[in-house]
Order: structure tokens, then C-alpha cells, then sequence
């Protein structure tokens, strides 16, 4: 497989086991800058000294292609390196250290060089299985359940490392199944404390709502008795009013028998003014054909006759101011 494919297949891996173990490094082992000089070797500078490292129980047969691609393989795989030293040998080129050496592209998980048999075919060692009852496990050389490398592994919900054989898996299993659910029940319990403060924050809400809504409603409840009590202010006046109206009404009626009385009296008082004009003008052509010499006094009529005349005129004159007064 290819770097490429597994840049992209490890998160994937990773997600689809979520109770998966990680293959890991030992917590003894060290890390060294070393670099891949082929297929079986690595160089270190350790010390002003180079130091050869390979990995104990593992050889090579194959090509010279196979051994181009395994060499780009391991340096992809190969950006950290720790050892754990089981033997070193001086050799005519310098020192040699037997190891069990550990490579990782990104420090997610690591690869044991022994493993490379299942990579590679033309890698030859042994390599060690065991059973592991409901364990699944991911490396950089595949994904195995029940049945799985040995070596070392991370439980990434605990982070305990340990070996295979050796552990029990059976109680880690049960272990990494339990911080499962409690990861999930906290999970749980935030998304309900979440739930919680957003419903404390939405009941502030709808409290805040609630009392503008209630101010609004008092606002109206006084706005309405304002217009009510001027609706019965408006009634009041209305029903005064229409009492005034009544009154000048009737006052309205008596002014008018009044002016029909006064239009009688004046009527009555033209005619008799009209008659005394006729009297007095009778009078005074009676006076005309008199004569002036004689022992007669003044006739009594003469005084009579202008007091009349007043009366009528000063009638006549009282009714006028009434009319403008009207």
C-alpha cells in the first residue's frame, strides 16, 4: 500500500474502531534521530560516533526494485525512530546495536520493523500472534481483530500501554468498553447541561418577553380607563348639554307664546292706534270748522287724545327691544 492511501486510510481506521487499540512503542524504549540506510539498516550519530542499528530477527531477500520501494516505504514511515537495544556488537565498521526498532510517521501510532513480513513478502522473520477475544487492533500494516500482532499497543481512551501477550485483554476490552460509555454518558451530560443553560437562557427570555408583554398590557389597561373616564366625562356633557338644549328649548317655546302674545298686543294696539288716528283726525276737522270767539273752554279730547297716542307709541317701543333682544 501506498503512502498516499495510507494518509487517508489511518483517520478512517481510526474512526470506524472506536474501541480499536493503536500499536505503539514501549515506554522503555528511546528515541534517536536515525535514518534508513536499506532495507534491514539504520544510521545514527550518537556521541560523534555512527551508530548501525537493525532490527533483530528481520531480513531481506528480495529485488533490487523491491528493496527501492521498501527503502521509500520506511523513510515515509520513518520520521521518528525509537529503539529498544538488546545487544551491541563492534564490528570492523563501527558500532552495531540489535534492537527492536519503532517507526512513526506522525507519532499516532508506530510500526515494529518486525512487522514488515506482513507488508512485504520479501522480508523474511517471524512473526507472533495472539488471540485477543473482541480486541481490534489498528497498525500501519493493517487492521486485526480477535487475532492480533504481539507487541505493543495504546488504549487511547485510557492510555495505558501494554504488551501483547501478556496483558489481559479481556479486562481491557472491558475496561476501554466502560470509558466508552462514560465518555459517552458525559457527552450526554454536557449536551444536557448545554440543553439546560440554553432552557435557562430561553426561560430569561420568555420571562423578559412575559413582563414587556404584562407592561403592555397595564399600559393598555390605563389607557383604556383614561378613555373611558373621558368617554364618561363626554357622556356627562353630552347629557347636559342635551338637558340645556331641552331647557332653551322649552325657553324657546314660552319666548314664542310670548312673541305670539306681544304680536296680538301689537296687532290689537295698531288698530287702536289706527281708530285714535281716525278719532284724532275727525277731531281735528271737527276743531277747523269751530269758531274762534265764543265762551266755549277747550274740548277735553284735545288732552286725551296725545296721552293715547303715548301709550300706544311706548308699546310699540317696549315690543321693538324685545324683538332685538331675542
Amino acid at each position: 500500500m501506498s503512502k498516499a492511501k495510507w494518509v487517508w486510510l489511518t483517520p478512517l481506521l481510526l474512526a470506524a474502531y472506536a474501541l480499536a487499540y493503536v500499536s505503539w512503542v514501549p515506554p522503555h524504549a528511546v528515541l534517536v534521530q536515525a535514518y534508513p540506510m536499506n532495507t534491514t539498516y539504520f544510521t545514527a550519530y550518537i556521541n560523534n560516533t555512527t551508530v548501525y542499528i537493525a532490527q533483530a530477527g528481520l531480513s531481506f531477500y528480495g529485488s533490487p526494485a523491491e528493496a527501492q520501494a521498501v527503502v521509500q516505504y520506511l523513510y515515509s514511515q520513518c520520521r521518528y525512530v525509537a529503539v529498544d537495544v538488546r545487544d551491541v556488537l563492534k564490528t570492523a565498521r563501527g558500532t552495531l546495536w540489535l534492537a527492536d526498532v519503532y517507526c512513526s510517521r506522525d507519532g499516532s501510532m508506530w510500526l515494529w520493523l518486525r512487522w514488515l513480513p506482513l507488508r512485504f513478502t520479501a522480508y523474511s522473520g517471524q512473526v507472533e500472534f495472539a488471540n485477543a477475544t473482541n480486541a481490534t487492533v489498528i497498525t500501519p500494516v493493517g487492521a486485526f481483530v480477535n487475532y492480533i500482532p504481539a507487541g505493543w499497543y495504546l488504549d487511547p481512551s485510557t492510555k495505558a500501554v501494554f504488551k501483547v501477550p501478556g496483558a489481559n485483554i479481556t479486562l481491557l476490552t472491558h475496561v476501554a468498553s466502560l470509558s466508552e460509555q462514560l465518555k459517552a454518558l458525559k457527552a450526554e451530560l454536557d449536551k444536557s447541561r448545554a440543553n439546560a443553560s440554553q432552557a435557562a437562557s430561553l426561560i430569561a427570555k420568555l420571562e423578559a418577553h412575559v413582563a414587556a408583554l404584562e407592561a403592555q398590557r397595564r399600559a393598555l389597561e390605563d389607557a383604556l380607563r383614561q378613555r373611558e373616564s373621558e368617554a364618561a366625562a363626554l357622556q356627562a356633557n353630552l347629557r347636559a348639554a342635551q338637558a340645556e338644549n331641552e331647557r332653551l328649548k322649552t325657553q324657546l317655546a314660552q319666548l314664542k307664546a310670548e312673541n305670539d302674545q306681544l304680536k296680538a298686543k301689537l296687532a290689537s294696539m295698531n288698530q287702536t292706534l289706527a281708530r285714535l288716528n281716525d278719532q284724532l283726525t275727525s277731531l281735528k276737522a271737527q276743531l277747523a270748522v269751530q269758531p274762534t270767539s265764543g265762551e266755549e273752554g277747550p274740548n277735553p279730547l284735545m288732552y286725551a287724545l296725545p296721552i293715547a297716542l303715548a301709550g300706544v307709541a311706548a308699546a310699540f317701543v317696549i315690543y321693538r327691544k324685545k324683538k332685538a333682544e331675542e
